[in-house]
Order: C-alpha cells, then sequence, then structure tokens
C-alpha cells in the first residue's frame, strides 16, 4: 500500500516542533501528549508540554480507520482537495489576517493512502489561562446568584457578543459557532476575551444573502444550549448588544425568530455532546468558575 505523508510547518515553531518531536507526521500520529483534552471513536486531542518551551500546543487528529470512513470523507472534497485539518488550518490563518481572535495555527499535517485521507492532524498554540467557554458557563451557572456573579455574567455577555460581530463584520462566518469551539479567558478587572477555534468549515464570505443565512447560523449554534444555562434576559442582552440597538424592531424580531428555529433544532445534540464533554473540563472548569463567582 502507498502511503504519502505531508507536513506544513509555520517557521517560527519549526525549532519548538522539533525539540517537542512534533516535526514529522509519524511524530505527531503516534504521540501520547501530556493531557487528553477530548476523544471520540476516529478524532482525538491531547496536550503537550514541550520540555524548556513556554509555549504548549494541542495536537487535533483526524482519523479515518475503514475504508467507508475514507469515502466518506472522499465526498466532502477530501480527495484531491483539502483535508479538515488543512481546511481549519488556512481558516485560522485568516481569521487572524482579518483581526478576528482565534487561536494561533502552528502546523498541519496529512497522511493518505493512495489519495484517501488516513489521518491528519491540526497543531494550535495554547492560550494560557484560557478553557471552552461550554465548560466555564456550566460551572460558573452554580454561582450566578450572588451579585458579583451577575456583573461578571453581564461583562462576559457583552464582551463575546461584541467580539462575535466584529467576526460577522469582517466577513467571516464561523459555520460552528458553539459554545465548545470559544475559548474564554479572565483579564483583570473582571473583564474578559475569547478566541475561536474549530474553524474548519469557517468561510470568508461576500454575497449578501449567504452570509445573512450563514449569520443566522452562527447566531444560532451560539444560543443552542443558553436556555439550560443562561436566562431570557440574559439572552436578549447579548443579542442587543450583538445589533447594536437598545429595543428589537419588527425586522429584527423576525430575525430573532430564524434563529431561535434554528437553535431548537440544533439544541438535543448540542446538550448531548456538552455532557460527554465535561469528563475533560470538569476539574479546571470548577477552579476557574469558583474563583471569579466568589
Amino acid at each position: 500500500m502507498i502511503v504519502f505523508d505531508s507536513m506544513t510547518i509555520d517557521k517560527p515553531y519549526a525549532g519548538m516542533l522539533q525539540r517537542a518531536g512534533l516535526s514529522s507526521v509519524a511524530e505527531v500520529l503516534y504521540r501520547e501528549g501530556d493531557q487528553l483534552a477530548a476523544w471520540s471513536r476516529t478524532t482525538d486531542v491531547i496536550r503537550c508540554d514541550p520540555e524548556g518551551d513556554a509555549t504548549s500546543v494541542y495536537v487535533k487528529r483526524y482519523h479515518y480507520p475503514r475504508w467507508r470512513h475514507r469515502f466518506k470523507a472522499m465526498f466532502r472534497g477530501t480527495l484531491f482537495r483539502r483535508s479538515r485539518a488543512r481546511s481549519e488550518y488556512h481558516a485560522l490563518r485568516l481569521m487572524r489576517r482579518l483581526g478576528i481572535q482565534a487561536v494561533r495555527p502552528v502546523a498541519f499535517g496529512e497522511r493518505r493512502i493512495l489519495f484517501f485521507v488516513r489521518s491528519c492532524f491540526l497543531i494550535t498554540e495554547s492560550v494560557p489561562d484560557a478553557m471552552p467557554l461550554s465548560a466555564f458557563i456550566q460551572k460558573f451557572g452554580a454561582h450566578r446568584g450572588t451579585p458579583r456573579s451577575i456583573e461578571i455574567r453581564r461583562e462576559i455577555l457583552v464582551s463575546l457578543a461584541r467580539q462575535v460581530r466584529h467576526m460577522h463584520d469582517a466577513g467571516f462566518v464561523h459555520r460552528d459557532l458553539f459554545w465548545r469551539n470559544v475559548l474564554i479567558r479572565c483579564l483583570p478587572g473582571d473583564r474578559f476575551e475569547f478566541y475561536f477555534l474549530d474553524a474548519s468549515v469557517g468561510r470568508w464570505i461576500r454575497m449578501r444573502r449567504r452570509r445573512d443565512d450563514s449569520i443566522v447560523a452562527d447566531l444560532a449554534a451560539m444560543g443552542a444550549a443558553a436556555p439550560h444555562f443562561c436566562s431570557k434576559a440574559d439572552q436578549l442582552r447579548f443579542l442587543l448588544e450583538y445589533l447594536g440597538v437598545k429595543t428589537l424592531d419588527p425586522e429584527n424580531r423576525a430575525w430573532l425568530r430564524r434563529v431561535q428555529t434554528q437553535s431548537d433544532l440544533l439544541r438535543p445534540n448540542e446538550l448531548e455532546r456538552l455532557r460527554r464533554g465535561r469528563v475533560f473540563s470538569e476539574p479546571q472548569a470548577e477552579t476557574l468558575a469558583v474563583d471569579q463567582a466568589t
């Protein structure tokens, strides 16, 4: 069986990846990592802390172990075009060029059997002291009744709405904008910043109609789990800040109904994803959420 390996590394990180033993496709695919951050039957995410380097990296690997997986990926465009890892690498680079706060892609690689993707991976730079928004919100909700937690929640919603609006104003749509694909980091003075990740299907869209539909999809994904962890007032505050208005006019209300309809369809699956993901995020979420709410 003919196997082809290829790997692209951002030049400033070449030395660090070599010291970390992550400079070839084989090294990355067989690396066990220092911490397992996520896992499923065909994907996993590990954190690697290279000795002697201040920067940690996350390695996300996609595997297509059976031919049925490879054929399925082929019909999604991986045969002669980009793998999922390659697509996300370029999407994240585009986001950063547009001034959107996304995690920094370090490298990507592919292993192909003939022209079929067998495995691929993306390496990204870690964001110090950041964690998935989904994990933070789930734990933070346990402390939502205190006066300080109310102020913090409002600051989170306002900051996030502005950052999502900035992304859309730049013409980029994420198309997978669930809480689990947003990192939150606490700043001094009860302020917060956010980093986007998992943007393999993201696009820079110029056509107005397609952009409108994709924006609705982004907001629907963001609101999929919101009713279980945020009040209606919280959700309205986010939308008003995103739209830059004080009240909703009839046109905005019609747009909001489109968002809510799509959110309702996404909600069952997303809540199940959040439930399964708790095993990887609960310890870190517990510490950060309690520190911020007390």
